[in-house]
């Protein structure tokens, strides 16, 4: 009796999983612990729910606790080795992979996992600080002069580039043009020389002081509302994201800036400052652009972002219809 009623808590946990509902699905499977605690089954389930809310930890509790109950079981490997590599331990993370590939060669999901750790690993090396080159530095000494030095001649001549002689000092300052004094004269210079008269003060008795700059000057002045055709870069920090995601109006240019950064390198840019509203613009964009051409790379970056710390909780401050759109975004993406 105590077996027929875990079980049907099961299913409750089961359609509360396919509806999203991740934490009452938890509540679910916990149930079924709580009723009978030697079928690995819910253990495993109840894994895969704290993988989607990111309680990685608790995911690689579960994973032991059914490998313990049913030592080959491959979908408990998997999804122990997907919660050590979000938390970093990528050498257990392998092994887990490894050893589940080896009870199922075939097995497509785990290759890919096997394959983006590997690309992960080797981006982690490559930003390591590089080992400094010892460089032989040959110390060679110059000829000494042996000159005789006269006794009064100074060690120390005065040196100069220009000739200080009174007699051939030339000026050198440019001779600037008369200030004009009245509009009349303005306008005739501005006509005449290129110059733009920029304001000044007009007194009635006739001694002006007016404001000019040249045509050469005016001509570097910068436009309002000119075109900016800076190419898009990929951003190194989370602000900088964040900023040119927000500066940028269309779901394409958003698409594009997303494009610049390899999914993989989406769980170390975000780590665990995930907000809901970024990752609700960020699922509205990729609905916006997933098409048969897009949607390879939208199932990647999906993939990636649900790996983020804390997506699992920031799912949890979204409401019903964002987590709907999330549901029918990972079913649109397979269909394609």
């Amino acid at each position: 009796m105590v077996s027929e009623t875990a079980k049907l808590v099961k299913e409750k946990g089961n359609g509360a999983f396919k509806a999203g509902d991740y934490p009452t699905a938890i509540g679910h499977y916990t149930t079924a612990i709580l009723a009978d605690g030697n079928d690995p089954t819910f253990y495993l389930n109840r894994a895969a729910a704290y993988l989607k809310l990111g309680k990685n930890e608790d995911a690689e509790r579960d994973s032991t606790k059914v490998l313990a109950l049913s030592p080959n079981n491959v979908k408990a490997l998997f999804r122990r080795g997907q919660a050590r590599r979000s938390l970093s331990n990528f050498d257990d993370a392998r092994q887990d992979f490894n050893e589940a590939l080896r009870l199922e060669p075939s097995n497509m999901s785990i290759k890919n996992e096997l394959a983006e750790l590997e690309e992960e690993t080797r981006e982690r090396q490559g930003k390591s600080v590089p080992r400094r080159r010892r460089v032989p530095i040959e110390i060679i000494e110059p000829e000494a002069d042996k000159s005789p030095v006269a006794k009064d001649e100074p060690l120390l001549q005065p040196v100069s580039s220009r000739d200080l002689r009174p007699e051939t000092k030339r000026e050198t300052r440019e001779q600037l043009p008369p200030k004009p004094q009245t509009f009349a004269d303005a306008k005739q210079a501005r006509e005449s020389k290129g110059i733009r008269v920029g304001g000044g003060i007009f007194r009635p008795s006739g001694n002006h002081t007016i404001v000019t700059r040249t045509a050469n000057e005016a001509s570097h002045e910068p436009r309002s509302g000119k075109a900016n055709t800076t190419p898009v870069q990929s951003p190194t920090t989370l602000f900088d994201f964040t900023k040119s995601w927000n500066s940028l109006e269309t779901d394409e240019a958003r698409w594009k800036l997303m494009c610049t950064i390899p999914p993989s390198s989406l769980p170390a840019l975000f780590q665990a400052s995930l907000e809901p509203d970024l990752l609700k613009s960020i699922l509205h964009t990729f609905q916006a652009v997933c098409n048969p051409s897009t949607s390879s790379a939208v199932r990647d970056y999906l993939t990636a972002l649900m790996r983020v710390q804390r997506f699992g909780t920031v799912m949890l401050f979204m409401d019903k219809q964002e987590r709907q759109r999330l549901e029918s975004l990972l079913q649109e993406v397979e269909s394609l």
